[in-house]
């Protein structure tokens, strides 16, 4: 091992810490629910609603397109000047985004800015921590998408009480200079990884895997580069089941704070709490699901996430009473959870861990797509706070993610027979 590798090595955790931080900050994205009456309040009140909420699908959109438009720019940037442009854009759109007053300074502070922001951050954390550690890719890129996905249980009562107190003008005041100087020291620990360093580990995992003689071995050894990736049929396969697995996921975290204060009477003080249980339960879905794709069959694993959606869906259908919706919302918030803490290391082992950073940004655009479609489900099929038709269609798409996670095991496993 040379000397830089060394160097690396011995501080790779700290790198990892950093990336860690930046997952909790970028948590915030998750918090919609608690700041979007607030947005329609100061944007002119309950007429604009249905165009604040689209929003947040802009927001998801930006932050989940710009890896793949910007990925001609990006590619030429180091991974610790991405993150630096990132967390910039990020600090500045939450500095901004509580003193607006109409629907495009919303989209351009809110949307643009902390969307973009996260799109440059969050994916390039995630391949940069699958790298360094591909032999645990699944355990410690499903910790980086937990504290993401789950940081938002803190955020969503600490906004809550702020906007409370003093308004969208006090919570900007607060979290935009936070996030802007903590998420900018972060770029500064973080080091980009020494030539030749990710084909030296991963010489080492694939040594280490094949002597432990691991249950899920990779699908296939080849590199490919996103272009090569986009055209194979297996690529769109697990599309879909991404994208319809996600959007249930996105229907509830997007919607929790309304659905429980529209259906239950509870106050938005009352709904954040709930908020943040769906968060903790999105956090425990990626450590648990990520952890469980190191030991075991990823793609059981990848078949099992998304009926667990299908079941909270399909009971939600049914309104059942506040306990139950509350837990339904919890499992279908694991199942998307599960998604986000398996989609790193499924990405690196269908189409290998070289060019995982670029694969990765495509595969993120899932979330884009589950983005657009959950809310605009929960908000076009929902009628005077009654959700049950919107969560049986949710339900449905849920059930297409199934079938299409049995298509890709059976390819899988039909390469794996055929290259043993």
């Amino acid at each position: 091992m040379s000397s830089s590798y060394e160097s690396f090595e011995k501080k790779k955790f700290t790198y990892y810490i950093a990336a860690v931080v930046l997952g909790f900050i970028l948590g915030l994205g998750y918090t919609w629910s608690v700041v979007q009456t607030p947005f329609v309040q100061a944007c002119g009140g309950e007429s604009k609603t249905a165009v604040v909420a689209l929003c947040y699908t802009f927001t998801v959109l930006a932050s989940t397109m710009s890896p793949t438009i910007l990925g001609g720019i990006t590619r030429h940037l180091k991974t610790n000047h991405l993150v630096l442009i990132g967390s910039i854009l990020f600090g500045v759109g939450y500095l901004t985004c509580g003193h607006i007053s109409t629907l495009p300074m919303l989209f351009l502070t809110y949307g643009i800015g902390t969307g973009i922001g996260c799109g440059l951050v969050y994916p390039t954390m995630m391949g940069y921590s699958a790298n360094l550690f591909p032999d645990k890719s699944g355990t410690y890129s499903g910790i980086l998408a937990g504290v993401y996905g789950g940081s938002a249980m803190i955020w969503s009562p600490i906004l809550a009480q702020v906007i409370d107190k003093g308004g969208l003008g006090l919570m900007s005041n607060i979290i935009g200079p936070f996030c802007l100087v903590v998420m900018i020291i972060c770029s500064l620990i973080i080091k980009p990884f020494p030539e030749g360093y990710v084909s030296y580990k991963k010489s080492q995992s694939s040594t280490k895997a094949t002597t432990e003689k691991k249950k899920s071995p990779p699908a296939q050894a080849k590199d490919y580069t996103r272009g090569e990736m986009v055209k194979t049929p297996m690529f769109y396969i697990a599309a879909v089941t991404f994208s319809f697995g996600l959007t249930s996921g996105m229907f509830v975290i997007s919607q929790a704070s309304q659905i429980l204060q529209s259906g239950f009477a509870m106050t938005a003080v009352s709904a954040s709490m709930f908020v943040s249980l769906n968060s903790f339960a999105s956090l425990c879905g990626r450590i648990f699901w990520g952890t469980v794709t190191d030991h075991t069959n990823k793609y059981v694993t990848l078949c099992i996430i998304p009926a667990l959606s299908v079941v909270g869906m399909g009971v939600l259908a049914l309104s059942p009473s506040k306990a139950v919706t509350i837990l339904c919302m919890a499992l279908v918030s694991f199942g998307y959870g599960g998604f986000g803490g398996t989609i790193t290391p499924i990405t690196a082992d269908l189409f290998g861990n070289k060019h995982i950073t670029e694969n990765y940004g495509v595969m993120y655009l899932m979330f884009g797509i589950a983005g657009l479609l959950g809310p605009r489900i929960a908000i076009a099929f929902s009628h005077d706070g009654n959700y049950s038709t919107a969560f049986l269609i949710g339900c449905l798409i849920a059930l297409v993610s199934v079938i299409a996670a049995f298509v890709v095991r059976a390819r899988v496993t039909k390469s794996l027979a055929q290259n043993a």
